[in-house]
């Protein structure tokens, strides 16, 4: 559930940074934060479980959304950039998927521990990072 409101709050966020804030302002800001919450996400996330597919998935995120950062600076906020902008955003709604269906495949108890950690979370604990569990072994 905690997943859902959060995804709910990045929607209605996206849509009044990119939409009622004046442009390309209200674009830099959100995939500025966008940026930064994602980069920080794959490094705690690879420093507490060491799980390569789901960092790979925030690296991947993350280096979308500064592009699009790029791009709003740039004076080409989004959505209002030409087709082949939409490329790696297409790619990376793609790709975030399939990386965190290859984690649960691969490493299916590390998994299913992150799995029972999120169960007792609230959005509140993924804004903050406290959903991603400690799972690397001797606390590294």
């Amino acid at each position: 559930m905690a997943s859902a409101v959060y995804g709910a709050f990045i929607g209605l966020a996206f849509l009044v940074f990119t939409r009622l804030v004046p442009q390309p302002v209200g674009s830099v800001l959100f995939w500025g934060v966008v940026s930064l919450q994602l980069s920080w996400f794959a490094i705690t996330c690879w420093r507490r479980t060491g799980l390569p597919f789901v960092t790979a998935a925030g690296v991947t995120g993350a280096a979308v959304a500064m592009s699009f950062l790029v791009l709003g600076v740039f004076g080409h906020p989004f959505p209002g950039v030409g087709p082949e902008a939409w490329v790696p955003l297409a790619g990376v709604l793609v790709l975030g998927p399939l990386f965190l269906f290859i984690e649960s495949r691969v490493n299916r108890a590390k998994w299913k521990q992150w799995a029972e950690h999120m169960a007792q979370r609230s959005a509140w604990d993924i804004v903050t990072g406290r959903h991603i569990p400690q799972l690397r072994d001797g606390g590294a």
